[in-house]
């Protein structure tokens, strides 16, 4: 992968697809590298052009401090863009990767052409907090190991069922968790971040075409956040995906990549 440099951060990106094609930028979630996106990115590729990247203390991105802002993060993301030789993008951030999208589009709104926010937050006064269970539930994870981590968590991530119905997923989240071994410093930096994130009064200077998207099974972030941030940013369009949970990419990718295109060509920049 190649390298875009900042502050103590060397963030690694790949860009694939059909030259001269639309780029739409891919954001990954809370300890999730690019290599998460599994079904997504090659449905994307058979038309468009594809650019994804390892957040900060993820993949293959290392970190020289684990406290760090979304707002840190956005512009790694900008900085990225300008290595791969992409000035404006279609950019689509799932979870953490919505709030960092979010913070791109404020601080950086010249290099987007389209967005698109899936199961994410705005933070501060318009966040609905997640479930006190769910929590818990993920903090029992810190005594366990990556396997077992992963196969824990994984019905929390995905629809009621999903998990169960297509062990093949779950496999292939082991195995890319046994070859990036999870840096806990570094989640503790990515956890801190979505913590402190709050764009709550901001979304009105998102002035991108905007679309957001939730599942009405996500057990993970209340869908509610979803319907503030349509509520806020001027002109935004919610899309509720019926039976889809937290990480809909996963359980619907060609769906999740006509949604993408689709939105992209309403709104071509």
């Amino acid at each position: 992968m190649p390298i875009a440099r900042g502050p103590g951060v060397e963030t690694h990106w790949e860009i694939s697809g059909p030259e001269g094609a639309p780029v739409h930028l891919l954001i990954r979630g809370l300890s999730r590298s690019s290599r998460y996106w599994l079904g997504l990115r090659p449905a994307l590729e058979t038309r468009r052009r594809v650019l994804v990247l390892d957040n900060r203390g993820v993949g293959r991105t290392e970190i020289a401090r684990p406290f760090f802002s979304i707002a840190d993060m956005a512009d790694d993301v900008a900085r990225v863009m300008d290595a791969a030789g992409v000035e404006r993008a279609h950019v689509f951030g799932l979870s953490l990767g919505g709030m960092i999208a979010m913070r791109l589009a404020i601080r950086h709104p010249e290099r987007l052409r389209s967005l698109v926010l899936g199961a994410t937050t705005a933070g501060g006064h318009r966040r609905t907090p997640i479930a006190a269970g769910t929590l818990l539930a993920f903090l029992r994870t810190a005594r366990m190991g990556t396997e077992e981590a992963m196969r824990f968590t994984a019905p929390l991530t995905l629809a009621p069922g999903y998990a169960a119905a297509h062990p093949e997923i779950v496999d292939a989240w082991v195995e890319i968790a046994k070859d990036e071994p999870r840096r806990r410093l570094a989640l503790v930096g990515q956890l801190l971040a979505a913590a402190r994130h709050d764009a709550a009064d901001e979304l009105t200077a998102i002035r991108t075409p905007t679309l957001v998207v939730t599942g009405d099974a996500d057990s993970l972030m209340p869908p509610a956040n979803s319907r503030a941030i349509a509520e806020g940013i001027p002109g935004a369009t919610l899309r509720t995906l019926t039976g889809r949970g937290h990480d809909f990419p996963t359980e619907a990718p060609d769906e999740t990549a006509r949604l993408l295109t689709g939105w992209a060509e309403q709104h071509p920049g």
